[in-house]
């Protein structure tokens, strides 16, 4: 059964933007903005989403995000104007893509190529501008540490401990992109390639359920779990 209701607006609404009523509007939301769209969270559960394509197009995108989730979703009938809710961090946090631009890493061009790739394929802008040679990964890293007021760290230099790593198995982390790689302040830090992915957060955190978040380069995450993941003996700490 589809998980997408669809209600239909009135005639009079000419606001651009889509009323979607959803039991996790941060996750929805999140996953509109990493889409390249306007998403904006509302009085009373809904979300406010408006993207360049046509209605069609939002409601393909809803319809994926809420079969891969499990989450019903609804369009809502706009009968008043939008008021939005002000989201204060998300507001005044920059997109991955202007920072990249911002910093003479990647040009107006390629964003705009990468950006259709990333919404008709679902993967994640940062990945389509690595798979292009567009971008070197401690570009992306530190990028999106600066975008998310992360710390950024090199696992190559602070090293990874393997018993804290051996709390999640190695597989997820490798499809996930994340690897725990210690303890601070009593807290299981876990790298993350790319922690505004909500599956890898969902995935981690179902063996840390409250990780220090710090970004770290895929490939230094993959080349630990590579060595983490099949070591027994040796050395608790990995560094390459």
């Amino acid at each position: 059964m589809n998980a997408v209701g669809v209600r239909p607006f009135p005639a009079d609404d000419l606001s651009p933007m889509r009323r979607i009523r959803v039991s996790e509007p941060v996750r929805l939301r999140d996953y509109f903005l990493r889409l390249g769209a306007k998403a904006e969270i509302l009085e009373d559960g809904l979300v406010a989403v408006e993207l360049e394509d046509d209605d069609a197009s939002i409601e393909d995108y809803l319809e994926n995000w809420s079969t891969v989730n499990g989450i019903s979703a609804v369009f809502e009938e706009a009968l008043q104007p939008l008021v939005l809710v002000p989201q204060p961090f998300f507001n005044e946090r920059p997109r991955l893509g202007e920072l990249l631009v911002d910093r003479h890493l990647i040009t107006v061009d390629q964003l705009a190529e990468a950006v259709v790739e990333s919404r008709s394929t679902g993967v994640l802008l940062g990945r389509v501008l690595l798979k292009q040679g567009w971008l070197f990964e401690d570009e992306l890293a530190r990028t999106l540490a600066t975008q998310l007021d992360l710390p950024y760290v090199n696992i190559r230099v602070t090293g990874v401990d393997r018993s804290i790593a051996n709390m999640m198995p190695a597989e997820t982390g490798i499809r996930v992109g994340a690897i725990p790689i210690g303890f601070l302040a009593g807290r299981v830090r876990v790298a993350f390639a790319d922690p505004s992915d909500d599956q890898a957060q969902e995935e981690v955190k179902r063996y840390v359920s409250t990780p220090d978040v710090v970004i770290a380069e895929l490939s230094d995450i993959e080349a630990a779990w590579r060595t983490v993941g099949h070591a027994n003996t040796g050395s608790s700490v990995w560094r390459s």
